[in-house]
C-alpha cells in the first residue's frame, strides 16, 4: 500500500464518522424495523402524515381477524374478502367504499386508501352486552365514551364496563354507487350451465338462436344493456338435463326481497328444491304467490311431521338466488352475508326484514321481539339492516328446538329488539303482516320508554358549558335523571337543548359586543363631560351669565354661583344643559341612551350586576344607581366607560376558544348517530392467524363487527422528511431540536412557533424533537397548544425513550410507533454491509462480538466497528472486545460460576481483571451480568439468587456506593449462600 493509500485508508477509518455517514437517509435505509417502515411509507404515499411519536416496544399492528364483517357499498363482507391475500399494505380494489364515522359522529361511505394484511401472534377477544364478539390485535382501538367524552382506546386497555360506540343509524350506499342494487345474474351465474331465451327480434339482431348459452351472449357483446331487457327466460343445464325455466328479476323489488326473506328463514334448501315450512297459512300463501308472480314456477304443497310446507323444484331458481343473493347462498351452505339486500332501497329492505320477522320472530307478553336463526351470518345481516332504519338490536347464542317440527335441539343465534323507542321505529319502518304480532307490537310501542338499557354516561361537558356561559343548569337538567348513566335519547335531548341555549347565549354575546362597539362615540362623549365641566364652570361666575343661564335651565342664580366655584356639583343632565348654554356643547352626550344600551348589553350577556362589578372599584348599589336612576351624578359618568370595558371582558371570556370547543364537543355528543354498548369481557389469547385492516383517509375508522361497531384504523424523522420533500428541499422544511438540551417552554414559544409561522411552499413542514421526554411539563403543555394551532401546516415528530413521560394530550394527537431493540440479524447485516463498503476484513466471530457488544443498539455497533477498524488489521472478536471494553460472555460466566462454587478468590480475580485491565465500569459489569443471567448454564434457584444480588448491587451503585466494593460483595454473597 502506498503512502497515499495509507492516508486515504486512515481518513476512511479514522476521521469520517461512520455513524453519520451510514445514518439512514431514506426509509429504505432503516434496518430491522420493516413493519414500522411500511406504515410510514403508507402515510407518505397517502400524502397524509400525522403527528408521530417514536417510542418503546413494538406492537403488532392494529387489525381485526378475517371473519370480521365490514360494511361496504357492496354490502356486508368479511374483511378477509375485502382485503384479499395481500401481505402488508396494498391498494384497495377499484370502486370499494366502506362505511365510516365522520368527525361529527355521523356516517357516510368513502373509499379507503389502502388495505393491509399480516400474521398476528396475539389477539384480544372482546364481548359486549349487546352480543358483539370480535377478536382484534391488542393495539386496535375502539371508540369509547366516558364521563369526559369520546376517546379512542386500545383493545388491550379496555375493561369490563367500558362503553363502546355503535352506530344508531347506518347509511345505505348512495345511488351513484358503482355496484348499485341491480342483480347482475348475467355476471354471477355459470355461463356454460345457464341457457338464456331472448326475444326473437333481439336474437335476430345479435345473430343468435333464441335460446343460447349465456357464454354465447358474452362472446357476442360486452354491452349488457343491449339485450338484458329482452330476456324472456333462463334455465339451468347440467349434463344435458334442463331444469325448469324462470324469468330472472334484475332489481331488488320489495316482492323479491320478501320472497328471499321467507325462503332463507323457514325454508329447507337442498340442491334444486326449496321447501318453505310454516304453521301460518298466510305466510305459506305469500310464499307461493311470490314464487308464481316473480319467477313463473310451479309449486306444490305438503305436510311433514304435522307442519305444512310449500315446495318449489327448480335448480334454475336456486342457482339464480345463490348467485345474486349471498344471504341465500349462505342459507344453502355457501358463504356470504347479504350484499344485494344491504344495497337495496328502503322498501325492499323493509320487506325482507318483515318477511324474516313474520316467519321466525315472536313478540313476548312484555314486548320483547325475539328472532332465532341457525345461520349466524343471517343475524349479522339483520343487525345491519335494522341499523339502516335506526333500530338497535342485540344478539346471543341460545339452545332451542327448530320450529319446523323436527324437535331436535340445536345452537341458534337469537336477535332481540326491546324498548318502546326501538319498538316504535320497528313498527313504523318494518312491522308485522301477521295480525296478532302486529297488535301486540302496537300495544308495547305506545308505552313509555324505559331508559335503563339504552344509556349514556353523564357528560362533564354539559356542566362545563353551562358554567362557562352562566346558563342555569337546573333549567335543563331535571333532578329525576340518573346522575351516572341516564337514558341516552333523553339525555342527548337535554344536551341538545343546552347546546341551543349556549348558541343563543353566544349569539346574544356577539350582539352585545356589536352594540358596545357602536356605542363607542356616545360613550366617549359622555365620559368627557366631567372634564369639560371643570374647564368651563368658572364662566358662570359673572352675574349676567348666571341670570341668562338661570332662565334657560331653571336653576337659581345663587346655585349657579355655587356650581361655578365648586361648592356644589350639578347632576349629569343639568351639567350638559349648562355647558350648552355656555356655548360649550358636548356632541353626542346622550346619557340616557348610553345607560340604556349598557343595561341592554348586561341583559344580553345574562349576567348579574354583582358579576359586572367584580374586580372593579364599584359596589353593586352604585352600579344600580348609575344605570337605573333618572339622573346620575356628574362624577359617575366616567364609570360608564369602565362598565363598558368590563362587559367587553365578560363577552370575550364567553367567546373564548374554550367555549367554542365545549360547544362543539357538546354538539357532537348530542347529535351523534351512536349508541353505547357495554363491554362484558376482555381476554388476551395467543394465536397464529392473519389479521386485516383498512386505511380510511381523514376519518381513520370503519364500521365492522357482527353487531355494527366503530373500529379505528392505524397503520425515521429525517428519512421521512427526505421521502416527502426530496433531497434538495427537505432541510428548509425540517427543524431538528434535542429536547434534552433545549427543554424549556421558551424553546416551544420561540424557535418552534417561529418555524411553524414562517411562510413556505408545500403542504406542511416538520419539527423533529429528539428526546422529547426531557421536555418540562410546562413545555409539553405549550407544545400541545402549538400542535393544535399549527395543525394545518406543521407536523411534529417526537422521539423519546419513555412514552409514559409524554403527557396524554400529546400522545392522543400522535400516531405512536414503538421501536423494539434491533435483532441480532439486523445488526449483523448492517455490520457486514459497512465492512464491505469500507473494505474492512471482519471475521464471523468479530461480527458476533460486535452484535453481542451492541445489544440491539445499531449506533454502538457501527461506532465499535469503526474503532476496531482503525488498527488496520482484521477485525476479529479479540479486537472488538478490546476496544468496546466488553467482557467476553465466557469470562462473565466463569466469574459467576466460580462464585457459586465457593471459589471467591478466583471469582474476585476475574472481576479485578475486568475492572482494571479490560477497563469496564462497574455499571457495565452489572448490565452485562443482568443480560447474561439466563444464558448461563445455571439452575433456576441459582439464577434467582444471582438476579437478587444483581438488583441489590445495582441499587447501591446507583445511590453512590463504591462500585468495586459492591461487586465484590455480590460475589461474596454468592459464595456464601447455601
Amino acid at each position: 500500500m502506498s503512502e497515499a493509500d495509507e492516508q486515504t485508508a486512515a481518513t476512511a477509518t479514522g476521521r469520517e464518522i461512520w455513524i453519520e455517514k451510514y445514518r439512514p437517509q431514506t426509509l429504505d435505509d432503516i434496518h430491522g424495523q420493516e413493519e414500522i417502515v411500511e406504515r410510514l411509507q403508507s402515510y407518505i404515499a397517502q400524502d397524509d402524515v400525522p403527528h408521530l411519536l417514536f417510542s418503546g416496544p413494538a406492537g403488532i399492528g392494529k387489525c381485526v381477524t378475517g371473519d370480521t364483517p365490514v360494511l361496504t357499498d357492496a354490502g356486508i363482507r368479511p374483511i378477509a374478502d375485502v382485503v384479499g391475500d395481500t401481505d402488508g399494505f396494498d391498494e384497495p380494489k377499484d370502486g370499494l367504499r366502506v362505511a365510516t364515522m365522520t368527525d361529527r359522529n355521523g356516517f357516510e361511505h368513502v373509499e379507503p386508501s389502502h388495505v393491509f394484511g399480516k400474521q398476528a401472534e396475539e389477539l384480544v377477544e372482546v364481548t359486549t352486552r349487546d352480543g358483539a364478539e370480535f377478536r382484534v390485535t391488542p393495539e386496535h382501538r375502539l371508540r369509547v365514551i366516558t364521563h369526559d367524552g369520546f376517546d379512542w382506546v386500545t383493545a388491550e386497555e379496555l375493561s369490563d364496563g367500558d362503553r363502546i360506540a355503535r352506530p344508531s343509524r347506518l347509511p345505505t350506499p348512495t345511488p351513484d354507487s358503482t355496484t348499485g342494487a341491480a342483480l347482475r345474474w348475467y355476471d354471477e351465474m355459470n355461463p356454460e350451465r345457464t341457457e338464456v331465451t331472448l326475444a326473437a327480434e333481439r336474437a335476430e339482431v345479435m345473430g343468435l338462436d333464441r335460446t343460447v348459452p349465456l357464454s354465447a351472449i358474452h362472446a357476442a357483446t360486452d354491452d349488457v344493456d343491449t339485450w338484458i331487457d329482452d330476456v324472456e327466460a333462463i334455465k339451468h343445464v347440467r349434463q344435458g338435463r334442463r331444469s325448469r325455466s324462470i324469468t330472472p328479476p334484475t332489481d331488488v323489488t320489495p316482492e323479491l326481497a320478501r320472497f328471499v326473506g321467507l325462503a332463507i328463514s323457514e325454508a329447507r334448501i337442498d340442491g334444486g328444491r326449496i321447501k318453505f315450512y310454516n304453521t301460518d297459512d298466510g305466510l305459506l300463501d305469500a310464499f307461493e304467490s311470490a314464487a308464481h308472480d316473480l319467477f313463473e314456477v310451479e309449486t306444490r304443497r305438503g305436510v311433514q311431521k304435522e307442519v305444512r310446507y310449500v315446495e318449489i323444484g327448480s335448480r334454475t331458481l336456486t342457482h339464480y338466488l345463490e348467485s345474486v343473493f349471498d344471504a341465500f347462498a349462505s342459507a344453502s351452505g355457501g358463504e356470504g352475508i347479504g350484499s344485494s339486500l344491504v344495497t337495496a332501497g328502503d322498501d325492499a329492505r323493509a320487506a325482507f326484514l318483515r318477511a324474516m320477522f313474520d316467519a321466525e320472530a315472536h313478540i313476548s307478553a312484555n314486548g320483547l321481539i325475539e328472532l332465532t336463526q341457525r345461520n349466524r351470518e343471517h343475524i349479522t345481516l339483520l343487525s345491519y339492516l335494522l341499523s339502516t332504519f335506526g333500530i338497535s338490536a342485540r344478539r346471543k347464542e341460545v339452545q332451542k328446538s327448530a320450529t319446523n317440527g323436527s324437535g331436535i335441539e340445536r345452537t341458534y343465534h337469537a336477535l332481540y329488539i326491546s324498548g318502546a323507542q326501538d319498538l316504535r321505529r320497528f313498527r313504523d319502518a318494518v312491522g308485522f303482516s301477521i295480525t296478532h304480532k302486529s297488535e301486540r307490537l302496537a300495544e308495547h310501542a305506545e308505552k313509555r320508554s324505559n331508559p335503563n338499557y339504552d344509556t349514556i354516561p353523564t357528560q362533564t361537558v354539559l356542566r362545563d358549558l353551562c358554567r362557562q356561559l352562566e346558563i342555569p343548569i337546573t333549567d335543563h337538567l331535571p333532578k329525576s335523571i340518573n346522575p351516572e348513566s341516564p337514558g341516552r335519547e333523553r339525555y342527548c335531548s337535554i344536551l341538545d337543548n343546552v347546546v341551543d341555549a349556549a348558541t343563543e347565549r353566544i349569539e346574544d354575546t356577539q350582539r352585545a359586543l356589536e352594540r358596545l362597539e357602536a356605542l363607542r362615540p356616545e360613550l366617549e362623549a359622555v365620559t368627557t363631560v366631567p372634564a369639560q365641566w371643570v374647564e368651563s364652570r368658572e364662566e358662570l361666575a359673572p352675574i349676567e351669565v348666571r341670570k341668562e343661564v338661570s332662565e334657560e335651565v331653571g336653576a337659581r342664580s345663587d346655585r349657579l354661583l355655587e356650581y361655578s366655584d365648586g361648592r356644589r356639583t350639578p347632576r349629569a343632565h343639568r351639567t350638559v344643559q349648562i355647558l350648552g348654554e355656555l356655548d360649550q356643547p358636548v356632541e353626542d352626550a346622550e346619557i340616557d341612551r348610553v345607560e340604556a344600551e349598557l343595561n341592554e348589553c348586561i341583559n344580553l350577556l345574562g349576567v348579574e350586576y354583582a358579576e359586572v362589578v367584580d374586580g372593579l372599584q364599584i359596589e353593586t348599589p352604585a352600579l344600580t344607581n348609575l344605570l337605573r336612576s333618572d339622573d346620575s351624578t356628574l362624577t359617575s359618568l366616567t364609570r360608564l366607560e369602565t362598565v363598558a370595558e368590563r362587559l367587553k371582558e365578560i363577552a370575550a371570556e364567553r367567546l373564548s376558544p374554550e367555549t367554542v370547543e365545549l360547544l362543539d364537543e357538546a354538539s357532537r355528543i348530542a347529535n351523534a348517530d351512536l349508541r353505547y354498548d357495554e363491554i362484558e369481557t376482555v381476554e388476551r389469547v395467543e394465536t397464529d392467524e392473519r389479521v386485516y385492516d383498512l386505511t380510511v383517509p381523514e376519518t381513520r375508522n370503519y364500521v365492522a363487527g357482527e353487531v355494527p361497531t366503530v373500529m379505528h384504523n392505524t397503520t425515521a424523522a429525517t428519512a421521512i422528511a427526505r421521502e416527502i420533500y426530496g433531497d434538495d428541499n427537505w432541510r428548509g422544511n425540517f427543524l431538528e431540536l434535542n429536547a434534552s438540551d433545549q427543554r424549556g417552554i421558551d424553546v416551544v414559544r420561540d424557535r418552534i412557533k417561529g418555524f411553524a409561522r414562517s411562510s413556505f411552499g408545500g403542504d406542511f413542514r416538520i419539527v423533529f424533537l429528539d428526546e422529547a421526554d426531557s421536555l418540562t411539563d410546562d413545555a409539553q403543555s405549550a407544545l400541545r397548544r402549538t400542535m393544535e394551532q399549527f395543525s394545518d401546516n406543521t407536523r411534529f415528530i417526537l422521539s423519546c425513550n419513555y412514552s409514559s413521560k409524554i403527557i396524554d394530550p400529546i400522545q392522543s394527537r400522535c400516531a405512536v410507533f414503538r421501536f423494539s431493540p434491533l435483532s441480532d440479524e439486523a445488526v449483523g447485516g448492517m455490520v457486514r454491509e459497512i465492512a464491505a463498503a469500507e473494505g474492512i476484513e471482519v471475521t464471523d466471530e468479530g461480527v458476533d462480538a460486535l452484535v453481542y457488544a451492541a445489544d440491539g443498539d445499531m449506533r454502538r455497533a457501527i461506532n465499535s466497528l469503526q474503532a476496531a477498524a482503525t488498527t488496520g488489521d482484521v477485525v476479529d472478536e479479540e479486537a472488538v472486545y478490546a476496544i468496546t471494553a466488553t467482557a467476553r460472555p465466557e469470562e462473565i460466566e466463569s466469574m459467576v460460576t466460580d462464585a457459586l462454587a465457593g471459589d471467591f478468590a478466583r471469582a474476585r480475580a476475574t472481576l479485578d481483571t475486568l475492572l482494571t485491565e479490560t477497563g469496564m465500569a462497574g455499571g457495565d459489569v452489572i448490565d452485562q451480568l443482568h443480560r447474561s443471567v439466563w444464558e448461563f448454564d445455571l439452575n433456576e434457584r441459582e439464577a434467582v439468587r444471582l438476579m437478587e444480588r444483581i438488583g441489590e448491587a445495582d441499587y447501591r451503585i446507583a445511590e453512590g456506593a463504591n462500585e468495586q466494593v459492591q461487586l465484590e460483595s455480590l460475589l461474596a454473597a454468592l459464595s456464601l449462600d447455601e
